[in-house]
């Protein structure tokens, strides 16, 4: 070892700043795979994407058996990115959820023309909750601009879209029983164009 042979490592000044927010955005998603999820983190970062962060560390959801699923974080670190169906296979492994999740939830439409990512959405509320209502507690608390624990609301036409969808795949709800529900959600919500659920 020839000390004149040592070079001097030059570390960029704002690396240490990086490898702060990369820690503390692991430290919230908690990733399965955490080198997985990592390539995904600086793909993006050095695309100028969304990362895959959730906005705060989350305890699996009573419906889940485990904690290798979606949950409303994920969903929501989805939902902030644009995503066609390539796209949504790559977010989907780069947050270490199973593919085979993934696959199920597609099975549930069509989807001929593309992935519509609001009917996707939906259904991945679907997958958080055991029921209808739930599953759009989940979906109103993902979309809110309100403040944590505030009303979650969101705007009507959304909300109609989210639930007819998802009753139209519902077997036991009638068109009846569900324009029933809606009509009569809007009256005690006396918002006009926004809504959420008591």
């Amino acid at each position: 070892y020839n000390q004149k042979d040592k070079k001097q490592i030059h570390v960029p000044p704002e690396l240490p700043d990086i490898m702060k927010q990369f820690t503390k955005a692991a430290i919230r998603t908690q990733p399965r795979d955490v080198l997985q999820w990592s390539y995904g983190y600086f793909y993006a970062l050095s695309r100028g994407e969304p990362l895959p962060v959730k906005e705060r560390v989350e305890m699996p959801i009573a419906t889940q058996k485990n904690d290798t699923g979606l949950t409303p974080g994920l969903l929501k670190v989805l939902h902030k990115q644009t995503v066609d169906l390539i796209d949504l296979h790559k977010k989907w492994k780069t947050l270490c959820l199973p593919v085979e999740q993934l696959h199920n939830l597609l099975h549930l439409d069509t989807f001929e023309d593309g992935v519509e990512w609001m009917k996707f959405f939906a259904l991945g509320c679907s997958a958080l909750g055991g029921t209808l209502l739930s599953s759009m507690k989940h979906a109103c608390e993902i979309l809110t601009h309100d403040p944590e624990g505030g009303p979650a609301r969101i705007p009507y036409v959304t909300f109609h879209f989210l639930y007819s969808y998802l009753a139209s795949l519902d077997d036991e709800v009638t068109e009846e029983v569900s324009e029933s529900f809606l009509n009569q959600l809007i009256a005690p919500n006396n918002l006009g164009s926004s809504i959420y659920l008591p």
